[in-house]
């Protein structure tokens, strides 16, 4: 269930991207993106970290974004009718673990987050606007709500690990 949830929206965010640049042809710029992309993912995560309070993250809507999600409530509350006691964090170790994955998404969300942002401004820089406004809305839905979730993880995790 949780990868028919990622395909679904990985699949819908990034048919604007993939989109444009097969359309454009210019994929000279998409290679430099891509690269400053990556680089980016060098940039500390506790310097992206917005909050330490789950509090922060909830008075945004957090919990509203979390049911639609890979590992979210609708997706666990359907692996939990094959599986009652599917937990992904049942103590300290897979804590820790958890820890790394949550991790591990958040520096593939920001790269994510990066290279649409990057595609997005030089699209409106060609007065694309229509495909920009598609575009940012892609980053928001695939990247920027991720990271927020995943920075509201890190700190329940942390919280609990105290």
């Amino acid at each position: 269930m949780n990868q028919a949830v990622n395909f679904f929206w990985t699949i819908l965010c990034f048919i604007p991207v993939i989109g444009f640049w097969v359309v454009a042809g210019d994929v000279a710029y998409c290679y430099v993106f891509i690269g400053v992309s990556v680089i980016c993912m060098i940039i500390p995560a506790r310097i992206l970290q917005l909050s330490n309070t789950p509090k922060f993250y909830e008075r945004l809507g957090i919990k509203t974004i979390r049911k639609f999600v890979q590992n979210g409530d609708f997706a666990n509350r359907y692996i939990r009718k094959g599986k009652p006691a599917y937990r992904i964090v049942a103590d300290r170790a897979s804590a820790m673990k958890y820890m790394n994955t949550i991790l591990m998404y958040e520096r593939y969300h920001f790269m994510c987050f990066v290279f649409f942002l990057l595609t997005a401004v030089y699209v409106m820089m060609i007065s694309q606007y229509a495909m920009a406004v598609l575009i940012f809305l892609a980053n928001v839905i695939y990247n920027i709500c991720p990271i927020l979730l995943q920075q509201y993880n890190k700190a329940r995790v942390k919280r609990l690990l105290r």
